[in-house]
């Protein structure tokens, strides 16, 4: 048997063995398995002990019986605390021993550089969705130190079926609503402000540079300077209106204008961004087509509604796309100036989720609400995709 077989073998055989090890830590832990409860309760009593005096955790437990498999508790604490990188420890080193079988060394050096950057997508991204599924799954809450238990699809029967629905709808309601609105200003905002900035020359250079500012600004610090803005008795907003003879609204604590005081902070951030976004593109369509088309005699409208519009539509799919996902997911804005309130006035979908889990310490509940809205993003995304293979035009 050849070197690189022998290595292969060993990476299989101990990659098996840590995958195990992981496995059984999750399975104690995490997953809490009726079979094993008996083994996990001595862990959390030894636990519980050593916070309690502030000693280190000793003993052992018995896990095959008639004193057979004694482990230290300590080490079990270890395996449970850290099952997951040691479950994905034991992937990588069976996925290296199966490659370096079917792959010459050359290219397993190229493999192994990529490895750091899998390992932490698999620790940070993708483990964490695989654990919400499980969390909706039980009955885990925020101040109950006990281990949590499965209770089905309890949760998800609670949020279709009983009064989360209620809430649920209503929030999606409002995540809507201020999607279509955070759509539209940065779509078309952001193509007008384009189109009357498009002059290269250091006065409009400038004026570009003041409109795309707010995008470097942090949502909450931005949102602290709008709630003194859109105060309803001393803000800057209602003072200017008044000069008009028009009595503004206390737009923050009004349920019918609250969404629309939010709203105002997101234009003022996403408008410059958007404009910045189709100059780029507008600067790279040919110069050509408008030469042709004016010697054709096209007016203005002509080229813009012919040339420019279609050129730019995969720059205006791709914001539509990242607008999208980016206003379904609002939390920062809502939840500094407003809170989800008054009342559910803008309540989005991201707010209720941290009600749930840090309001009303139900974190089963809000994992179930965040599985559902993770698959309602997936569906209108992939959707969207799919349409853009038919009906967009990448020629620019």
């Amino acid at each position: 048997m050849s070197r690189r077989k022998t290595v292969s073998l060993v990476l299989i055989v101990l990659g098996i063995v840590v995958l195990g090890v992981g496995l059984f830590g999750w399975l104690l832990g995490d997953l809490n398995l009726e079979s094993l409860q008996h083994i996990s309760r001595v862990v959390y009593e030894a636990r519980k002990e050593s916070r309690s005096f502030e000693i280190p955790i000793t003993g052992t437990v018995d896990l095959l019986g008639e004193g057979r498999g004694s482990v230290s508790i300590a080490l079990l604490s270890l395996v449970m605390n850290n099952a997951i990188v040691i479950m994905i420890v034991g992937i990588t080193l069976v996925f290296n021993g199966v490659m370096l079988r079917v792959q010459s060394w050359e290219a397993m050096k190229d493999l192994f550089c990529v490895q750091p950057a899998l390992f932490f997508f698999m620790l940070f991204v993708y483990f964490p969705i695989i654990d919400l599924v499980r969390i909706s799954l039980t009955d885990m809450r925020m101040l109950v130190a006990d281990p949590q238990t499965f209770i089905g699809l309890r949760n998800y029967r609670w949020l279709f079926l009983q009064s989360g629905w209620t809430r649920f709808s209503e929030s999606l309601l409002i995540t809507a609503r201020y999607t279509f609105w955070e759509l539209f200003i940065t779509l078309v905002g952001g193509l007008l402000l384009a189109l009357l900035f498009n002059r290269m020359n250091k006065t409009f250079n400038a004026m570009r540079a003041a409109v795309f500012m707010p995008k470097y600004i942090a949502v909450a610090t931005s949102a602290v300077v709008f709630i003194w803005i859109l105060h309803g008795n001393y803000g800057i907003l209602n003072y200017a209106l008044s000069l008009f003879g028009i009595k503004g609204p206390n737009w923050l604590v009004q349920a019918d204008t609250a969404l629309y005081g939010v709203l105002i902070l997101t234009a003022w951030r996403v408008v410059g961004y958007a404009m910045m976004i189709y100059l780029s593109a507008m600067q790279g369509i040919p110069k050509d087509y408008y030469e042709a088309a004016e010697i054709d005699g096209a007016d203005s409208v002509q080229r813009l509604r012919f040339i420019t519009l279609p050129m730019l539509a995969p720059t205006t799919l791709f914001l539509f796309v990242t607008t999208f996902i980016a206003s379904m997911k609002v939390f920062q804005s809502v939840d500094v100036m407003t809170g989800g309130g008054p009342g559910t006035a803008t309540n989005v979908v991201v707010q209720w989720i941290y009600n749930l889990s840090f309001r009303d310490f139900r974190a089963a509940r809000s994992a179930a609400v965040s599985v559902i809205f993770f698959l309602i993003l997936l569906v209108c995304t992939a959707a969207t995709m799919k349409w853009s293979n038919r009906s967009v035009s990448y020629d620019s």
